[in-house]
Formats: structure tokens, sequence, C-alpha cells
């Protein structure tokens, strides 16, 4: 095609603005007959400025928005008939941009420079532009999502272009067109665009929250629960109850044609990702909960596997009293099946937590949330598991592919949220995590000649990738906090094919990049240094095989660590797979070939060129935390540490993640580097010698909470091994001061708050004034859009209780005082564990003296004892943070139990050197008054701790101890601690600690050398 037949006003050297409507859409439909299709004459146009000159006429043929008050979009989305002028020339220019995305990586450093996603986020709103143009503006997003997906190491990231669709002007439009109640297929076909998009870019909590806030997450459970009516899988008199609550309005028709139920779950999973807060969201959502209520039901059929009869030998597990209308739809599981050995898991705050299985737990979680511990038993009676659960169950059954991958991603969340009955992960580990194995050895096939360097791929293959990427690291999270649920996957033989699906992404490649296409005249193509950024166009993609490899990596990665989480056999297994090799390689950011040591030795860095591009490609930061989790794991088998690890130098790359320029990557390496520094480790000397302590001090003194907190965790473990000399030169690199100020940082986001707030009244400072309104403002304004103001609504009692426990649980998940104090805690409890290594030497107790004087004199003596005290008072903090709390003025903030139980073995220590250190101790009234009324403490380590520390006190050194042990047993009798002692030998549930309390009460009646 003759490319100067386009000679027209379009060239970016002419004026168009004078043009007239009809005239650019003529000039733009032959322009975009030219492109479409044919990359070579898109390059040539865009190395002639013709972006430009596109995005001009796009923003010139857009009239004011000021009709955005509603009054003229009614009829968008639901209007049959043609395009106005200005409209055809708005689509035609979005068809142009929407052609130059869809030509690849290369393309976006020239769209980025004219702006196009600014530009085309606003033709998205379905109420001011016509369906054809918010689709074609969709696309563009789409594909630049996936250029950007495709595009070279240290091109643009996704998270730029997350962060620009997911403001808040433009969730509006998202929820817009998730709530379109057409059936036209372009309507459709926005939906499922929209819902890729958010599977796709949706990462971060700045992200998952406004599209939480913003009816979103709403909005496909809305969709979702048009699939549960298509499948004809509603719960039986649910329209009833539906009708009594106000939700009858929320049952949704049938799921239209073209609705893609795998693009809804996925879309929903990636929202509700690591919240319990949105995972409940979701649960409460008015459409899901007018389908799915919580309603007693007796079947019809009298068949066993209807009836599931608890009766039946073997079978069921729970009363049928706990079996809901969905449970009908699985099948029966022996309760002897995969006994779980442990308790499920959660990392999340509690809230409506079986009670058998969370209640230790969740007591110290309620003590430092401030919540209050009396609403436990009436929580969990008021929140039974959701029939969404056994409901996902089942559709992870009944479908296949991606819809099965998908549907297991939502049901993991939930589980991983502690949503989900007790007996509910024996069912997970029969019906779910078989299928998931299966699901990856299904469709790890090796990869045809013909695709190796192949710039497209089939859509079968495609799919199967995708499936394939996704599966592993949805199982890795399902079974991450499960003994049960890894025992299940360890039958399937996981370990072996991880291992495989690991050496696979690892097979070299000739070249990564998408080679350029052929051209008779190259110069002609060559953009010109000095032309400007919209005019030049970027590196080439990569091949499609390549991606892939890498997010194979990834997610083959998160598998080896979530298998290597609990048991010690499994990780050793994973190292016997000589997988080291491939994670070792996966921390530097230019791989080269894996090797075992022998071959390492024997080759000069076969597969690596540092200067050109690498035969095994470059791992991105996510592959590279990946390997640091997957070490992070594998490590804690100290057998693995001692020969694996040390074979393979892993303390070498990790020692380079170290200084690693991004902050998460440097958290990551801290966490594997805490394993290496274990006193049972062999690599503790070569990571001194790399000037470790250096780099682990400087970053216990950095403002980022993750860096302090495994820094010093790294530091505790490297402290213990240290003869005294090093400890105290340890010390003073720490900086004393720094370390006091660590522990005895109470500092909270409420404190921050509370500034803020007496500031904004200063009549001068109008402007934060202004900015602590709209917070205050803000936090009022968040009413559960479920209720609706619906009156059924507002009076029932079912909605009343999701409403309240919803609060809860946002005030749990977003109060950044809460974190704030989450943080503080952990990096205390580590520094106190510092303190406490600091001092023992139970080889030498001279040094130990030694040790306990320099740390008084370094710390001070009252200084010291005075922080410990602080430590072990309740506080009363006031809610400054009232924007994520409407309904508390108070939060009472109870000493955690690992931080009581350092404490206490700190004065252990001091008390195990000499006479005049347990005369310090027992000088102490008001510490030893605050750890006597511990004794009752619900954690046994420190109802342990505390009859080792009187133990200490009340021992008998020499003869001439002896009127000063008498004394120190008579002081600690006047303080009560001889009858608490005597309760706990009576009392306490725990053999070892009725033991000990036995043996420390005889020696205070009879004291004996020791």
């Amino acid at each position: 095609m003759n490319m100067a037949r386009v000679q027209s006003p379009l060239v970016p050297t002419q004026n168009i603005v004078p043009r007239n409507y009809a005239e650019q859409s003529a000039e733009l439909r032959v322009l975009k007959d030219e492109i479409v299709g044919h990359v070579q004459h898109k390059e040539q146009w865009v190395q002639k400025g013709i972006l430009e000159t596109v995005v001009n006429t796009l923003q010139n043929s857009t009239p004011s928005r000021s009709r955005s008050n509603g009054k003229e979009t009614a009829n968008y989305a639901t209007t049959s008939g043609g395009l106005s002028d200005d409209e055809l020339v708005r689509l035609l220019c979005l068809q142009i941009l929407a052609s130059i995305s869809c030509g690849g990586p290369s393309f976006l450093s020239p769209l980025h420079a004219v702006g196009v996603v600014p530009v085309t986020l606003s033709y998205i709103s379905p109420n001011e532009n016509p369906p054809q143009v918010v689709l074609t503006a969709l696309r563009i997003i789409r594909n630049i999502a996936e250029a950007t997906s495709a595009a070279p190491p240290g091109s643009d990231d996704l998270d730029v272009l997350a962060d620009a669709l997911f403001k808040r002007e433009h969730v509006g439009s998202l929820y817009s067109i998730l709530v379109q109640a057409s059936a036209d297929l372009m309507v459709q076909e926005q939906k499922r665009l929209v819902s890729a998009l958010i599977a796709r870019l949706c990462k971060e909590d700045t992200h998952q929250n406004p599209l939480t806030d913003g009816g979103i997450l709403d909005a496909l459970a809305t969709i979702l629960a048009s699939f549960i009516v298509a499948r004809g899988e509603v719960i039986p008199e649910a329209e009833k109850l539906a009708q009594k609550d106000g939700l009858a309005d929320m049952i949704p028709a049938p799921a239209l044609r073209g609705a893609s139920l795998a693009l809804t779950l996925e879309a929903i999973s990636a929202i509700i990702l690591n919240s319990r807060f949105r995972c409940c969201m979701f649960l409460y959502s008015p459409a899901i909960l007018a389908l799915l209520p919580l309603i007693e039901f007796t079947p019809v059929s009298k068949e066993p596997r209807a009836s599931w009869s608890p009766d039946v030998p073997g079978i069921g597990g729970a009363s049928r009293k706990s079996f809901g209308a969905m449970d009908y739809l699985l099948p029966l599981i022996p309760t002897s099946h995969l006994k779980s050995s442990s308790s499920q898991l959660t990392q999340f705050p509690s809230t409506g937590l079986s009670r058998n299985v969370f209640s230790s737990r969740r007591s110290q979680t309620y003590k430092f949330t401030g919540l209050d511990p009396t609403s436990e038993d009436s929580d969990v009676a008021d929140h039974p598991e959701s029939p969404v659960v056994p409901w996902l169950i089942y559709v992870v059954r009944s479908t296949s592919g991606f819809e099965r991958v998908a549907a297991a991603s939502v049901l993991t969340s939930l589980f991983k949220a502690g949503l989900t009955s007790p007996e509910r992960e024996q069912a997970l580990a029969c019906l779910v995590v078989p299928l998931l194995c299966d699901l990856i050895k299904e469709h790890q096939k090796d990869v045809p000649a013909s695709v190796q360097q192949a710039t497209f791929i089939e859509s079968d293959m495609e799919r199967d990738w995708a499936i394939l990427e996704k599966t592993p690291e949805v199982l890795a999270r399902l079974v991450g906090a499960s003994e049960c649920l890894q025992i299940s996957a360890h039958e399937c033989g996981i370990i072996k094919t991880t291992a495989k699906l690991l050496k696979d992404a690892y097979e070299p490649m000739t070249s990564p990049l998408i080679p350029k296409p052929w051209t008779p005249n190259p110069d002609r193509n060559m953009s010109s240094a000095e032309s400007s950024a919209a005019c030049r166009l970027g590196p080439p993609g990569q091949v499609p095989l390549y991606a892939h490899k890498i997010k194979m990596r990834y997610s083959a990665l998160t598998l080896v660590a979530g298998m290597g989480m609990l048991r010690d056999d499994y990780r050793k297994e994973a190292a016997s797979q000589d997988l080291v090799p491939f994670i070792v390689e996966s921390l530097a950011a230019r791989p080269g070939k894996p090797q075992s040591p022998k071959e390492k030795a024997a080759s000069a860095k076969e597969g690596r060129d540092r200067a050109g591009v690498s035969a095994y490609g470059h791992n991105p930061n996510r592959v590279i935390i990946a390997a640091c989790n997957a070490l992070r794991c594998l490590g804690r088998a100290v057998s693995v540490l001692r020969t694996t690890f040390l074979d393979h130098d892993v303390w070498q790359p990790v020692n380079k993640l170290m200084k690693h320029p991004n902050s998460v990557v440097q958290i990551q390496a801290c966490t594997v580097v805490i394993n290496l520094l274990a006193t049972s480790s062999p690599m503790v000397e070569p990571l001194l010698g790399a000037g470790i302590s250096k780099v682990l001090c400087e970053q216990a003194h950095s403002l980022n909470p993750g860096l302090r907190l495994n820094s010093m965790w790294a530091l505790k473990h490297l402290v213990l091994g240290f003869e005294n000399s090093q400890k105290k030169q340890l010390l003073e690199e720490l900086e004393p001061g720094w370390l006091v100020q660590l522990i005895s940082d109470d500092s909270s986001e409420e404190d921050t708050l509370h500034t803020r707030q007496r500031r904004s009244t200063d009549a001068d400072d109008d402007e934060d004034m202004d900015a602590e309104a709209s917070d205050e403002e803000e936090s009022h304004s968040w009413v559960w859009s479920g209720m609706n103001n619906n009156p059924r609504r507002m009076n029932s009692t079912r909605m009343q209780k999701a409403e309240a426990r919803l609060t809860a649980l946002r005030e749990a998940d977003l109060n950044p005082a809460r974190k704030a104090r989450a943080d503080a805690t952990s990096i205390q409890e580590q520094a106190l564990g510092f303190i406490q290594n600091f001092i023992v030497n139970p080889d030498k107790p001279s040094d130990q003296t030694e040790l306990v004087d320099f740390l008084f004199s370094e710390l001070g003596e009252n200084r010291l004892f005075g922080i410990l005290a602080d430590k072990l008072k309740v506080r009363v903090v006031g809610a400054y943070g009232r924007r994520y709390s409407k309904t508390r003025d108070t939060v009472v903030l109870y000493p955690q139990a690992k931080i009581i139980m350092h404490i206490t073995y700190i004065l252990v220590h001091i008390a195990a050197s000499i006479p005049r250190h347990r005369q310090l101790v027992i000088a102490q009234t008001e510490l030893l008054k605050l750890l006597g009324g511990h004794f009752t403490s619900s954690s046994v380590e420190v109802r342990r701790a505390l009859c080792h520390l009187f133990a200490n006190l009340s021992c008998l050194e020499d003869d001439d101890d002896r009127q000063h042990c008498k004394q120190r047993a008579l002081e600690l009798e006047k303080l009560g601690v001889l009858s608490k002692l005597e309760g706990l030998e009576r009392d306490d549930t725990d053999l070892d600690v009725r033991e000990r309390a036995k043996a420390v009460v005889a020696q205070f009646k009879a004291p004996t050398i020791v």
C-alpha cells in the first residue's frame, strides 16, 4: 500500500482544527484502514508524528463535560442509533490508538509521550460516551496492559497503569460499566474487559480498597450471583427470606450470554486478596446474601448422598445441624482421612472464628486490637460459615480450566482469612487440593519447537499457559499455613512436579526478545535520536514463551515456599530435588545457568553474558522476592542449612541483595539472613567477613518498619553466638540509645492524628483544617452500601449484624494506628530478644556477669528496669483515629505474651548472674508486681518463664548467700509470689509448668546450694 496517498490535513505539519467533522472522519478512516494489521505501517506513521495529531484531534472533538450532571447520560447505554459526527471522530481516533497500542511494547514509549492513558481514561464512562467509544477506550487500556506485561526489563511498570486506572474518578466509571443491565453484546464485552483489567492490575491495598469502597466489589458479586441464578443453585426458600430482609430487589436475572464466570471470579479474588474486611464485604454483598442465606435445610431426597447422614460410620465430622443446603452438593468426606496435627492458621485479626480452633490466638489478638474479649462467644455464634464456601468448592469440582483456578483462588482467600469452619479444612484437602495438583500436571506439557521464538501463540496454548502460571500460586497460598493441606498436596506428588516446573522455566533460549520484521529499507524505519519522544519507538517486546517462563519461575518458587512452610521432611525433599541451584540463580536479576557446585567450579559462567542479553533472561523483582521466600522456608531445616545451602554458597547472592535499591527486596533478603545467622549455621563467619553486621545495624536505623524488624531479628540471632568482646562491639555499632528507643517507642499513628487535629484548630492553618475536616467527613460518610437506606434492611437483624461486623473489620484493616502499633510491637519484641541474647552466656557465668554490668553501664540500670516495667503496663489510648472508628472512644492495649516472655527471660539471665544482680532484680518491686499479674496468662511460655525467673531469684549460691537468699524469699512472699506458684503447682493445665512450680515452691521453703 502506498503510504504517500494519505496526504491530508492529518499530517502533523498541518493544522486540523478548522476542518469539519465529516472530512476528519473520512481522513481518519483512511488512516485506520492503512495501519490495521500492518505493524510496519504503524511504525512509519508513528515516526511521522501521527500520535500527537490523533490525540489532539480526539481532544478537540470532545465537547465540554458540563453535561456530566447526569441529565444527558441516561440514553447512552441503551440507545441503538448511530453516532453523531463528533462522536464518530472520537471513535475513529480511539480505534486508531487501539490499533497502534496493539502493536506491542515498542509502541509504549510514544504512546506514553502523548499521554494516551489519561486521555483514554476520560472516555470510559458509559454515562458520558456511546458504548462503542467506551469499548474502544477499554481496549486501548487492555492493549497497553498486555504490552507492558510483555515489555523488556526496565520499561514501564504495570503499577503505574493501575494507579491511573483506579483513581477515584475512574472507579465510578468502572462501576457504571459493571452495573449496566443491557443485554447488548457490546456492553457484555465492556464488563469482561473491566473484569480482566481488575484481575490483571489490582494487586495492592491502594487499589483494592478504593475498588471496594467504590462499589466495584459489590457489582462483581452481583454478576457472580447472576451465575448462581443461571446455574440453578439458589438455596431453597432464599427468596422468602430476601423479601423479609428487603433484599428481594437484589436478586439478579440469570447471567447473560457473553458473561465470563472465570473473569468475574478472578477479579473478585484480586480485590479480596489478603484482607478479611474485603472478604467479608464480598460475603455480605446484598446479592450474595439474597441467594445464599444461612437457613436450615432439609433435603427431600432420602438418598445417602443427599441426606449425608452423620450416622454413617466414618462420614462427616460435624453435627447434622451444621450442614447447609450447599453441603449436600458435595461428596461424603471420611473423618479418618488426613487428620491434621496443626490447627488452621490465619494472618488476619480475628473476628468471628470458631472457638475450638482459634481461641488461644484470638484472645491475644483481641487484647492487642482493643476489641472487647467478652464479645468473642457471641461473635462466633452470630457468624457461622457462609454458604459461599461450599458453593465455591462445588464450582471447583464442577468446572474445569481457568474457572476452576479462579474459584479456588476466591476460596483460598476466604480460607486464609479464617472465614471457613474448622471441618472445612478436611474437605479442602480431599476435594480441592488434588484437583489443583492434577490441573498443574495436566497442563505441564513440553513446548513445541515451533513456539520457541514465535511472536504469536494460539489461543488454546495461551489459555493453557495462563492456567499453569496461576494454579501453583493459588495452591501455594492454600496449603501454606495448613499441615493437613500440605499432606494432601504431598500425597499428590506436588514437590516433584514443582521441581520440574522450576527447571523447565530455566531452559535457555536463543533470544528472549521479538526480532524486528525484515524490511528492504531498514534505515527508513530508524527513529532519529533528535526526533520528539512521540516519534521514537521503544525496544521490542519479549517472546511469549520467555514471558511465560518468567511467570513460571515466580509460581514455582512460590509453591516451593508454600510446601516448605511447616515440615522439615518436605524441606529436605525439596532440597533433594536439586532445586537450590535454580533458586540461587533466581536471586540474580541477570541469572546464569543453574549449576551444581562441581559444575560451577569447572565451568566459567556458562550462559551468562553481562554485556548482552542472557540466554536465561532477566528476573524481575517479584521473582527475586519469591526466591528469597523459598530460601527462607527451606532454611528452617538445619540439615538443609548446613549442607545444601553451604555447598551452593547461598550467603553470597543473599548478602548482595541486602543492598538492593528496592526496599521490599531488602526486607525479603533479610528474612533469609535471619536463618543464615542462626547458631547452627556454618555461614555466620563468611557473612561477618562480608560486613553483614554493619549492614544490619544500618537497616535497624531505617525508617522502614519492615527493615527495622528483620534486621533486629537477624541481630538477635547473631549476638547469641558472639564472644563478649564481639557482643560489646555490636551493641556499640547498633548504638545503645537507638536500642532503647526501639524498645521504649510506644508512639502510634493515633498520636500523629491527635497532633494533626490539634493543629487543625489553629485559625491560621486553614488548609490543614480543611484537610482534617474532609478526612473526618470521609470517615463518617462510609456507610455500608448494603443497607441502601432500605427500611426493611435497616430493621433486619441479619443485616444489622453484618453491618456491625463489617464496621469492626474495616477498623481492624484500615486504621493506620493499629498497623503502627503492630509494627512497633513486633520490633520491640525483637529488640528485647536482642538484649536477652546479649547477656546470656551459660558456659561462662563470669562472662555473663560482665555482660550484665556492661549493659547497665550503656543503657542505665534504672532506665532499663523502668522501660521493662512500662512494657508490662496496660495502656489506654484515646481513639484519635476517629476517621476509622465511630463507636470506640478508647482502646485498651494489653501487653503481648511474647513481650512479657522476653522481659521475663531478660530478668532470668540477670538473676542467673551473681547475688548482687539478684538483689537488683528483687529491688524492682513495681516490675515484679506487674509480672505477678501474668501467672494466669493463657500463654504457657509466659507461665514457664515466670517459674524460671523465681527459681533463679530464690536460689542459694553458697553459704555466704544464705542470709540474702532468705531475705529475697521473704520479699517475694510479700509480693504474693509463693501463693501464686502454689496455685500453678496445683492447678496449671501444663505438666511442665506444674513440675517447675513444684520445684520453685520447694526451693522457697528449703533452699539448697545449686
